[in-house]
């Protein structure tokens, strides 16, 4: 019985040993050979700064970088004045590096900032959330699943200085769309070690500690498997990248000049409709289907949404983080919401209930939601255009540089 023993038992665990050494050594090799940040990955809303965590600490390690985390607005770069523009060749003395993708709301913002550690720890930080994230069932389960990441919700669990406060929001709203998206047709299977987690740390119960219990050596090597596969995905990235040393003298921005600029290339990009938008965008979108939009959104309303308490816990994790953000209050499209149906007092009450959450957690805000009506402010239906950009550009100048 002994000899069956060794001769079973022995062998498996000195495999057992020399793949964990291998692994080890894997991972010792990579990470010290991981190409450093270049100034143009922050041109770039790469995925992997979103479901990893290797760019976001490379770039918040950096001193004359501001990371901007939003969502769809940043795929605008034709806009000249969109900030990766705008600030190209460190124009004025730092780099920016966009954070986001459609759909990247506040829970998932709150996520990859959790996860952070001491990354961000009192960095400047600019935040956008989209009006449409407002909805009453906040972000689709879809939407989340497609944006979210198992790595950085293992990190975050993982960081003893986060609250429970925190931790239990997270995992129930986790646990949540989880269920949710399980439930949806097609949908790909999600980890269920990862679901029973979310499940205990949001509703402790017996069973399901015991369950968290047997599973945390599979929770511990996942978290370094995970920080091994976003190490492996960037390095190209990185490598791929390049620097933009700034001038050690910085031009002077003649502001006035900027937006005529500005009015004239939106004139100049918008000139086959009424509503300011981009020729492509309203010819794709909009064109041919105009008269189906009237009045399409006359039952729409912002009053009641997910995304209000997602919001909170986004700035209490930055209060928790040390960070004092910059929060973009972006404004509606006033003019097409107009003909949508979407009426100016809903349209107020939506503008109210941000401002009023913001300034609960005393939030520096750049409240835009007054320039719904201005020309050349949205380049479509909801995204910031020529002017719009150029209002953040000047803030980000202001935020970046008070002390």
């Amino acid at each position: 019985m002994k000899q069956a023993v060794k001769k079973v038992f022995l062998p498996g665990l000195a495999l057992l040993l020399t793949v964990c050494l291998v692994f080890l050594g894997t991972g010792a090799a990579i990470a010290n050979t991981m190409p450093s940040w270049r100034d143009s990955v922050g041109n770039v809303n790469h995925i992997e700064k979103i479901t990893g965590q290797t760019l976001v600490r490379q770039s918040a390690a950096q001193e004359d970088t501001l990371l901007i985390f939003g969502s769809s607005e940043l795929r605008t770069t034709e806009i000249p004045t969109h900030p990766a523009n705008f600030f190209a060749g460190k124009r004025a003395g730092f780099q920016v590096d966009l954070i986001g993708r459609g759909s990247c709301q506040s829970l998932i913002h709150a996520l990859q900032i959790a996860a952070s550690g001491d990354a961000l720890q009192g960095k400047k930080v600019v935040l956008i959330t989209s009006p449409q994230s407002y909805v009453t069932e906040g972000i689709a389960p879809d939407l989340f699943m497609a944006n979210f990441s198992s790595q950085q919700y293992l990190e975050l669990l993982a960081d003893d200085t986060l609250s429970d406060e925190v931790k239990t929001y997270l995992s129930g709203r986790v646990a949540e769309l989880m269920e949710e998206y399980k439930a949806l047709p097609d949908a790909s299977p999600v980890d269920p070690a990862v679901m029973a987690l979310a499940e205990h740390t949001a509703n402790p119960a017996l069973i399901s500690g015991i369950k968290s219990a047997v599973l945390a050596p599979y929770y511990g090597f996942s978290r370094w498997l995970y920080d091994l596969k976003d190490k492996v995905s960037v390095r190209d990235i990185l490598a791929g990248g390049e620097d933009f040393p700034a001038s050690p003298e910085l031009p002077a921005i003649d502001w006035a000049f900027e937006e005529e600029t500005a009015v004239a290339e939106g004139k100049s990009m918008s000139g086959n409709n009424d509503f300011w938008m981009l020729d492509n965008y309203y010819t794709t979108y909009i064109g041919s289907r105009l008269e189906r939009q009237r009045d399409r959104d006359k039952d729409l309303s912002y009053s009641q949404s997910k995304e209000y308490d997602d919001l909170r816990i986004l700035f209490t994790v930055c209060r928790e983080k040390g960070i004092q953000p910059l929060f973009i209050h972006v404004p509606l499209h006033g003019k097409w919401s107009d003909y949508t149906g979407f009426p100016a007092d809903r349209r107020a009450e939506y503008y109210r209930n941000v401002r009023e959450i913001a300034s609960e957690y005393g939030v520096q805000t750049l409240d835009l939601t007054g320039h719904e009506y201005e020309e050349y402010f949205m380049c479509d239906t909801m995204h910031l255009g020529w002017k719009g950009w150029l209002a953040v550009d000047k803030a980000l100048i202001d935020y970046y540089y008070d002390s």
